[in-house]
């Protein structure tokens, strides 16, 4: 993901909690059930926000796994080159890179 759009998911949410908990005031006279609805909205916002967290966070651990893969590629194959063509080093080399 280019942009990080923790900020304004996190806004998005509680602004939609707050125009529910406003609804619910002006249509419920009880208490218990403007409680009851902003509980329900609560836990599906809170659960959708935490998904997104979720996915970003793999994400960009799977990114930083796949660039240090790379790197010991990279320094892998420095290795290979750099032995003689013969020695256990090497081979040893070559193996790990294929």
């Amino acid at each position: 993901m280019g942009k990080n759009y923790g900020f304004m998911t996190v806004l998005a949410g509680l602004s939609a909690l707050a125009v529910i908990a406003v609804a619910a005031v002006m249509r419920y006279p009880n208490t218990s059930d403007v409680t009851a609805v902003i509980t329900a909205a609560g836990t599906v916002i809170g659960t959708v926000v935490g998904a997104f967290f979720g996915v970003n966070a793999a994400s960009a651990g799977r990114v930083k796994a796949e660039e240090s893969r790379d790197q010991a590629t990279a320094a892998l194959v420095k290795v290979a080159g750099e032995a003689d063509k013969g020695s256990d080093v090497a081979k040893t080399a070559m193996e790990g890179v294929s």
